[in-house]
């Protein structure tokens, strides 16, 4: 009966071991130095005494003891050295082994002769090569820990530089939502409403509004290929450069003229925007705009309920330098008329089918949600474009801006 309760209680200490192991672990806690090295002479200490035990208690010559199941658990305990991910503490491992076990054959050498051989038939040199085994599994038990050690400390690193790149990302997001107008701008006649949400935690949509010295509003929606921390540093600097061209310059087209050749210098090949903007005089029905390559722009005739579409009228940004300086165009927007600006991420996500939502869809559901306020004709469009798509992750940054003439209703 000894020696199963000598196992259990074995277990018993190992599961404890685990479950202090794990909890210091869980509270990045250092185990002792000390500790270590006590539990690990413990453990290959206990098969030595195990087979003294057994050879002495169930008259059981001491040389089947040493090369019984006993024997076993020497090896067992080297490989356990590992989980503490320490080379000195596998290779102290292995040599406390070999010299527990060295111990226990040289007693049964000195005690039980060669008699128990010949009983036995366990040659001397099987246990002596018994013995070099488990110092040869120590020293591989410490290569398999100094591997494992190098292993977490590379883990370690990239988990930093992860954690630090999305810490900066975030960063980067609260700047960029930090530039996006907070409210919307004040301006008899009109009522006027953006909305953005970016594919990833940076984008490369922005919309913005900039009052001009004439007393005149330029409502700006912008599109950066692709999206991420490039786009997103772009649309910071396209900002900067549509604030002060549009300021400096008298006429929309001059401005965008203006915008183009600032962006030209410092987008990298395969890089261009897409702009659009819009001209407001307060209580005027008649706006401008202009297009570098965004399109489609839609607008809702309220007195209809029809969808009107129009494109581009010059080319993206940040391609060619041109001195092409188009005539911007007029529309006249009527009580309840609504000017749509919207990225191409709105019209170019797609259902699990592979099917995309299309302007079809786009002008559909802008003729079914057309004559409610701004924010509440985001929540529309937004709502029928996700019952579209189901589940299907969104690609691209998603960015609205709508601009309504205000009704008598609305005053």
């Amino acid at each position: 009966m000894g020696v199963p309760i000598v196992m259990g209680l074995l277990v018993l200490y190992e599961a404890a071991v685990l479950v202090w192991l794990t909890r210091g672990r869980n509270h990045l806690t250092p185990l002792p130095t000390t500790w270590i090295y006590g539990n690990a002479l413990f453990e290959t200490a206990a098969p030595t005494a195990l087979a003294f035990s057994v050879g002495s208690s169930q008259g059981i010559m001491l040389q089947g003891a040493a090369m019984g199941p006993s024997a076993h658990l020497y090896g067992i305990f080297i490989v356990l050295s590992v989980l503490h991910v320490r080379v000195l503490v596998s290779l102290f491992a292995g040599l406390t082994s070999a010299l527990g076990l060295a111990a226990v054959v040289t007693t049964s050498i000195l005690t039980e002769g060669e008699g128990a051989s010949e009983v036995l038939g366990i040659p001397r040199s099987l246990e002596t090569f018994s013995v070099v085994v488990l110092l040869l599994t120590g020293a591989a038990a410490a290569l398999v820990a100094l591997r494992m050690r190098r292993y977490l400390k590379t883990a370690a690193v990239e988990a930093a530089r992860r954690m630090q790149a999305e810490q900066e990302l975030q960063a980067a997001a609260m700047i960029q939502q930090s530039l996006m107008p907070s409210a919307s701008p004040l301006i008899p006649g009109f009522e006027i409403t953006g909305w953005n949400r970016p594919a990833d935690e940076t984008g490369g949509d922005y919309f913005d509004w900039v009052q001009l010295d004439d007393g005149r509003l330029a409502v700006c929606i912008a599109d950066v290929t692709g999206h991420g921390l490039g786009p997103a540093m772009i649309t910071c600097f396209c900002r900067a450069y549509a604030r002060t061209a549009l300021r400096l310059e008298g006429r929309v087209t001059a401005a965008m003229r203006r915008l183009n050749s600032e962006l030209l210098h410092d987008l990298g090949d395969g890089r261009f925007v897409t702009f659009a903007t819009v001209i407001l005089s307060p209580d005027d029905p008649m706006v401008l705009s202009t297009s570098a390559g965004h399109g489609p722009q839609l607008i809702f005739r309220h007195s209809e309920c029809e969808v009107e579409s129009f494109g581009a009228d010059l080319l993206p940004l940040g391609i060619i330098e041109t001195g092409e300086e188009c005539e911007a165009i007029t529309h006249n927007l009527n009580h309840g008329d609504v000017f749509l600006l919207v990225t191409d991420g709105f019209f170019e996500w797609a259902n699990p089918f592979g099917e995309q939502y299309g302007t079809k869809r786009l002008s559909a559901s802008l003729r079914a949600h057309g004559h409610k306020g701004g924010d509440e004709l985001i929540r529309g469009l937004l709502n029928d474009l996700e019952s579209f798509v189901q589940e299907t992750p969104q690609p691209d940054d998603l960015t609205i801006v709508v601009i309504r003439r205000t009704t008598a209703e609305d005053r």
